[in-house]
Protein backbone atom coordinates (compact mmCIF):
# COMPACT_ATOMS: atom_id res chain seq x y z
CA UNK A 1 0.00 0.00 0.00
CA UNK A 2 1.25 3.65 -0.49
CA UNK A 3 1.12 6.02 2.37
CA UNK A 4 0.51 9.26 1.43
CA UNK A 5 2.91 11.79 2.99
CA UNK A 6 3.49 15.63 3.63
CA UNK A 7 6.05 17.57 4.84
CA UNK A 8 8.56 16.00 7.46
CA UNK A 9 7.67 12.81 6.14
CA UNK A 10 4.76 12.30 8.06
CA UNK A 11 1.21 10.42 6.91
CA UNK A 12 -1.61 12.97 6.57
CA UNK A 13 -4.61 13.06 8.83
CA UNK A 14 -7.73 14.16 7.52
CA UNK A 15 -7.88 16.71 10.48
CA UNK A 16 -10.49 18.85 9.00
CA UNK A 17 -14.40 18.18 7.61
CA UNK A 18 -16.21 21.33 7.06
CA UNK A 19 -19.22 22.79 5.13
CA UNK A 20 -17.45 24.88 1.93
CA UNK A 21 -17.41 28.64 2.73
CA UNK A 22 -20.81 30.24 0.95
CA UNK A 23 -22.57 26.94 1.69
CA UNK A 24 -23.87 27.08 5.00
CA UNK A 25 -27.75 27.41 4.32
CA UNK A 26 -27.54 24.13 2.00
CA UNK A 27 -30.05 21.69 2.12
CA UNK A 28 -26.87 19.56 3.79
CA UNK A 29 -24.49 21.38 6.55
CA UNK A 30 -21.49 19.38 8.12
CA UNK A 31 -21.24 20.44 11.76
CA UNK A 32 -18.07 21.36 13.25
CA UNK A 33 -17.57 18.32 15.04
CA UNK A 34 -17.17 16.01 11.83
CA UNK A 35 -13.53 14.71 12.18
CA UNK A 36 -10.83 11.91 11.46
CA UNK A 37 -8.06 11.30 13.05
CA UNK A 38 -7.04 8.17 10.97
CA UNK A 39 -3.54 8.13 8.79
CA UNK A 40 -4.51 7.60 5.43
CA UNK A 41 -2.82 4.29 3.07
CA UNK A 42 -3.93 3.97 -0.10
CA UNK A 43 -5.24 1.22 -0.81
CA UNK A 44 -7.31 0.79 2.74
CA UNK A 45 -9.83 2.66 5.16
CA UNK A 46 -10.29 5.92 6.96
CA UNK A 47 -12.78 6.08 9.45
CA UNK A 48 -14.51 9.34 9.89
CA UNK A 49 -17.23 11.41 12.56
CA UNK A 50 -19.32 13.05 10.37
CA UNK A 51 -22.67 15.31 11.90
CA UNK A 52 -24.22 16.38 9.18
CA UNK A 53 -27.70 18.61 9.70
CA UNK A 54 -29.97 17.70 6.46
CA UNK A 55 -33.04 20.51 6.43
CA UNK A 56 -35.20 18.38 3.55
CA UNK A 57 -34.75 14.96 2.25
CA UNK A 58 -32.43 14.27 -0.58
CA UNK A 59 -33.13 13.34 -3.54
CA UNK A 60 -32.56 9.68 -4.64
CA UNK A 61 -30.39 10.26 -7.22
CA UNK A 62 -27.86 11.89 -4.42
CA UNK A 63 -24.09 12.27 -6.13
CA UNK A 64 -21.18 13.75 -4.93
CA UNK A 65 -18.46 15.94 -7.31
CA UNK A 66 -15.70 14.87 -5.26
CA UNK A 67 -12.29 17.41 -6.78
CA UNK A 68 -8.89 16.57 -5.41
CA UNK A 69 -6.55 18.86 -5.58
CA UNK A 70 -2.60 17.66 -5.11
CA UNK A 71 -1.22 20.94 -3.27
CA UNK A 72 2.44 20.06 -3.83
CA UNK A 73 5.30 20.34 -5.49
CA UNK A 74 2.64 22.84 -7.03
CA UNK A 75 -1.12 22.82 -7.23
CA UNK A 76 -2.99 20.06 -9.75
CA UNK A 77 -6.23 18.53 -9.88
CA UNK A 78 -6.37 14.60 -9.71
CA UNK A 79 -7.58 13.56 -12.80
CA UNK A 80 -10.66 11.14 -12.86
CA UNK A 81 -9.33 7.58 -14.19
CA UNK A 82 -12.08 4.36 -14.49
CA UNK A 83 -13.81 5.96 -11.47
CA UNK A 84 -11.71 6.86 -9.13
CA UNK A 85 -9.89 10.66 -7.96
CA UNK A 86 -11.84 13.64 -9.05
CA UNK A 87 -15.07 12.33 -10.06
CA UNK A 88 -18.71 12.36 -9.51
CA UNK A 89 -20.01 9.34 -7.28
CA UNK A 90 -23.58 7.51 -6.77
CA UNK A 91 -23.91 8.05 -3.45
CA UNK A 92 -27.39 5.62 -2.99
CA UNK A 93 -25.10 3.20 -4.88
CA UNK A 94 -22.52 3.71 -2.68
CA UNK A 95 -25.03 2.98 0.23
CA UNK A 96 -25.78 -0.72 -1.07
CA UNK A 97 -22.64 -0.93 -1.69
CA UNK A 98 -21.19 -0.38 1.99
CA UNK A 99 -24.29 -1.54 3.70
CA UNK A 100 -21.92 -3.98 6.29
CA UNK A 101 -20.01 -0.40 6.79
CA UNK A 102 -22.80 2.61 6.64
CA UNK A 103 -26.24 0.68 7.79
CA UNK A 104 -24.37 0.06 11.33
CA UNK A 105 -23.78 4.01 11.88
CA UNK A 106 -26.79 5.14 10.20
CA UNK A 107 -29.32 6.36 13.14
CA UNK A 108 -32.63 4.70 13.60
CA UNK A 109 -34.95 7.30 12.25
CA UNK A 110 -32.63 7.01 8.74
CA UNK A 111 -33.22 3.59 6.65
CA UNK A 112 -30.35 2.07 4.89
CA UNK A 113 -31.10 3.06 1.49
CA UNK A 114 -31.73 7.07 -0.13
CA UNK A 115 -33.24 9.35 0.45
CA UNK A 116 -31.74 10.56 3.33
CA UNK A 117 -33.72 12.57 5.33
CA UNK A 118 -34.15 15.79 7.10
CA UNK A 119 -32.82 16.11 10.10
CA UNK A 120 -29.49 15.60 12.13
CA UNK A 121 -27.27 12.74 11.47
CA UNK A 122 -24.34 11.49 13.69
CA UNK A 123 -21.99 9.01 11.34
CA UNK A 124 -19.70 8.17 14.32
CA UNK A 125 -16.87 5.07 12.92
CA UNK A 126 -17.96 5.38 9.60
CA UNK A 127 -15.16 3.68 7.67
CA UNK A 128 -14.45 4.77 4.10
CA UNK A 129 -12.54 2.52 1.86
CA UNK A 130 -10.05 4.61 -0.18
CA UNK A 131 -9.47 2.76 -3.29
CA UNK A 132 -5.71 2.07 -5.25
CA UNK A 133 -5.62 4.88 -7.11
CA UNK A 134 -3.78 2.72 -9.71
CA UNK A 135 -1.02 4.79 -11.81
CA UNK A 136 -2.18 7.38 -10.13
CA UNK A 137 -1.24 6.26 -6.68
CA UNK A 138 2.30 8.21 -6.58
CA UNK A 139 1.11 10.98 -7.98
CA UNK A 140 -1.12 11.27 -4.81
CA UNK A 141 1.66 11.09 -2.06
CA UNK A 142 1.56 14.00 -0.82
CA UNK A 143 0.11 17.11 0.60
CA UNK A 144 -3.71 17.48 -1.09
CA UNK A 145 -7.26 19.04 -0.07
CA UNK A 146 -10.63 17.56 -1.62
CA UNK A 147 -14.09 19.72 -1.94
CA UNK A 148 -17.21 17.25 -2.25
CA UNK A 149 -19.92 18.70 -3.64
CA UNK A 150 -23.39 17.09 -3.50
CA UNK A 151 -25.93 17.50 -6.07
CA UNK A 152 -29.33 16.10 -7.84
CA UNK A 153 -28.05 14.18 -10.88
CA UNK A 154 -31.51 15.74 -12.50
CA UNK A 155 -30.19 19.00 -11.51
CA UNK A 156 -26.35 19.08 -11.54
CA UNK A 157 -26.02 23.15 -11.42
CA UNK A 158 -27.95 23.33 -7.96
CA UNK A 159 -25.86 22.08 -5.25
CA UNK A 160 -27.38 20.82 -2.15
CA UNK A 161 -24.15 20.67 -0.24
CA UNK A 162 -19.99 21.52 -0.17
CA UNK A 163 -17.78 19.80 2.13
CA UNK A 164 -14.16 20.37 2.20
CA UNK A 165 -11.90 18.10 3.54
CA UNK A 166 -8.44 19.33 4.59
CA UNK A 167 -5.89 16.99 5.24
CA UNK A 168 -2.57 17.87 7.60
Amino acid sequence: PIRFTSNGGRQPALRSVKTCPGHENDALVVMPDSTSDENICMPGETTMNMHTKISRDLPNDLTIQLDLKKLEPFPMKVPCLNGIGSCPYDICSMILDMQDSICPVLPDSQPCSCPLLAGDMMLSGLKVPVPDMGILGELMEGAYEATATFYSAAEPDTALGCVLLEFS
